[in-house]
């Protein structure tokens, strides 16, 4: 999967970001500015807000989308979702703990990993 495709997945699942995600591209490489930048500037402040203001059901969404991703069995796909999303948020899990349980099983043995 390119960083193109992997992008323009975020914004097709979560159109909420587009304006951030729009944001973020216009001053990069648009679409194919890496997805490592994109979700870790756009997707992750975005669920650590909604994870800090305990908002279950916006929360919900994003694990929903992210266990979508890691179902896709792509190396990088894997890779953003580990590194630029759930390992930026770890901390987070220690202090939000309930949100453990809205996590999907692919993503749960993510982040048993990234710990």
């Amino acid at each position: 999967m390119t960083s193109s495709d992997l992008n323009k997945m975020l914004v097709t699942k979560l159109p909420f970001l587009a304006g951030k995600y729009n944001d973020e591209v216009s001053w990069q490489e648009g679409d194919d500015t890496g997805s490592h930048v994109i979700y870790g500037d756009v997707l992750t402040p975005y669920l650590r807000d909604c994870m800090t203001d305990d908002k279950e059901k916006e929360v919900q969404t994003v694990f929903d989308f992210l266990e979508e991703l890691l179902g896709l069995e792509d190396t990088y796909a894997e890779e953003v979702v580990w590194f630029s999303v759930l390992e930026s948020l770890a901390y987070l899990f220690e202090e939000k703990g309930h949100f453990t349980s809205l996590l999907g099983e692919k993503c749960k043995r993510a982040l048993n990993e990234v710990r």
